[in-house]
């Protein structure tokens, strides 16, 4: 047990530059204006990442069948740059060091040392509000109408840096907790509502099913709303009526370690969670070694599915709660703003007006429909008006996934300048009905998630530098003690101490922070 401590916390955690193929709560079509082509052709440089559904595909976006309709309707001719998979932010960064610039960066600049206030100050990228305001009047439209996706997009001083990849769409949720449907019926078991309902699903795996791993995780899955959320505690940073806390600080994160002590010693959590890989994960999903697993709706869902070929089904399972009649309200419903695929425009750009306009189509209904669905006749055909799409998608004749022909021919799947999450795209990329219900059911409550997701508040450069330095040393004895409570190397009769040594560390002066910033942020306008 000890070794395996010691293998785990030497492990380091890399977090992916773009985010990922979510929707969110608001169902609302984009504008309808389309942005008519520029009188005369320009050309312009884009920086952007490429995903790995992308790279299998195509090398260049320029050999997309999107940015080349794109240009045919716009006359914006563009010279793409793509740093190699895996090197995005050390390219960024070498890029931002050598001064030369293209004139658009496609990235999550919420990331940026000092927030996007250090990057406007840096110029790395420019004050888009009067250009906005003469050049994007879809996006402008949207902003006007949506008052909240304005203030995430803008710094305190009220400085828009961004053309954003916002979510659309009812099914925001991508991901949960997904059991073996079978398994449930063979035994007669409902699919699991509240953690008791949990334990006893569980032990009956164990018990009947004969599984040694009823329960199987990795440790990164825990980096996330999951059982978390039943106890009212987030695994991270949350707000609860306007205060910021941190849920391993708080009183009910006990309550939550002693419940996944109980499994872990009870034999219903896999007992190499802590090791665990994806590959080793996905094996125990497929071949019957686990009854219950989190698993991505696409990614996961669709893979074991098809590997299975009809021998065993899924089900996807409600974000859990303590009691019977209660919402969930911790579930990993992503922001509205993506943060990640917004697009800035550098100084180094020579046409500002004509890149806003040509950005500022994607914001358009025409736009949308080009970014979502491609060509009519080609990637869909309109069904008694609704777009579905072509075998070219959907049964690519070159063997190709559904996801990969969208990552050739559209640029949906993920977040980029623009909507993304369309109700009628997530309908047709989850093409199994285990899936159809999963999204569904992870959905279910994702409003409740917006009161309390801590919105992207941008501490002072000063401030985000103090916080950096906090977490450091506050998330790795965190992860140590979270390990050491659920193998019951360290005694839970020891919380207290752990709560003590947390505030030895400074979180409380992290939480502080926290609460600053999104004070600031509530006044942005």
């Amino acid at each position: 047990m000890k070794r395996q401590l010691t293998v785990i916390l030497t492990v380091t955690m890399a977090g992916s530059l773009l985010a990922g193929c979510s929707s969110n709560s608001n169902s609302e079509a984009p504008a309808s204006s389309a942005q008519p082509s520029a009188a005369v052709p320009i050309k312009l440089s884009y920086w952007v990442p490429l995903s790995a559904d992308i790279t299998r595909t195509l090398k260049n976006y320029g050999e997309s069948l999107f940015f080349q309709e794109l240009e045919k309707k716009t006359n914006v001719k563009v010279d793409f740059q793509h740093p190699a998979l895996g090197t995005e932010n050390e390219q960024f960064n070498l890029l931002v060091a050598s001064g030369n610039l293209p004139d658009v960066i496609e990235r999550d600049f919420t990331t940026y040392p000092g927030g996007p206030e250090k990057a406007i100050a840096d110029k790395v990228v420019i004050k888009l509000n009067d250009i906005i305001d003469k050049n994007a009047p879809n996006l402008k439209k949207y902003l006007a109408e949506h008052p909240d996706i304005k203030r995430e997009i803008s710094t305190d001083d009220g400085s828009i840096y961004v053309f954003p990849g916002i979510g659309i769409g009812n099914n925001a949720v991508s991901a949960g907790m997904v059991l073996r449907r079978d398994w449930l019926d063979e035994l007669k078991l409902e699919v699991p509502v509240t953690m008791d309902d949990w334990t006893n699903v569980l032990r009956q795996f164990k018990e009947k099913k004969n599984v040694k791993a009823p329960l199987t995780m990795r440790l990164t899955d825990f980096s996330r709303e999951l059982f978390n959320g039943a106890y009212g505690i987030g695994w991270s940073f949350y707000q609860e009526n306007g205060k910021v806390k941190y849920g391993p600080y708080e009183a009910n994160y006990k309550n939550y370690l002693a419940q996944l002590n109980s499994w872990y010693k009870e034999g219903l959590l896999d007992p190499d969670f802590a090791t665990q890989d994806a590959k080793s994960l996905d094996a125990k999903a497929v071949n019957g070694t686990s009854g219950a697993f989190h698993a991505f709706i696409g990614s996961g869902m669709g893979k074991y599915l098809n590997a299975a070929q009809g021998t065993y089904d899924l089900v996807g399972a409600p974000y859990p709660v303590l009691r019977k009649g209660e919402e969930p309200r911790f579930i990993n419903k992503p922001f509205d703003y993506r943060g990640g695929g917004s697009a800035g425009i550098t100084p180094a750009n020579k046409y500002p007006a004509e890149t806003a306009k040509w950005l500022d189509y994607l914001y358009s209904n025409e736009g949308h429909m080009l970014k979502s669905f491609g060509v009519e006749g080609l990637t869909y055909t309109m069904v008694n008006g609704y777009p579905k799409y072509t075998d070219l998608i959907m049964n690519n004749p070159d063997k190709l996934s559904v996801g990969e022909a969208m990552a050739k021919y559209l640029r949906v799947n993920a977040a980029s300048p623009g909507f993304v999450g369309d109700d009628r795209y997530i309908d047709q990329y989850y093409p199994l009905k285990s899936q159809k219900d999963a999204s569904i059911t992870f959905s279910r409550h994702q409003k409740n998630a917006e009161a309390i997701l801590l919105p992207r508040v941008t501490p002072t450069a000063a401030e985000a530098s103090e916080l950096s330095t906090i977490l450091s040393e506050v998330k790795t004895y965190q992860s140590e003690m979270f390990l050491k409570f659920i193998m019951g190397v360290e005694p839970l009769a020891n919380f207290d101490k752990y709560i003590a040594q947390m505030k030895s560390l400074k979180i409380e002066r992290a939480i502080a922070i926290q609460q600053n910033a999104l004070e600031q942020y509530n006044k942005r306008k």
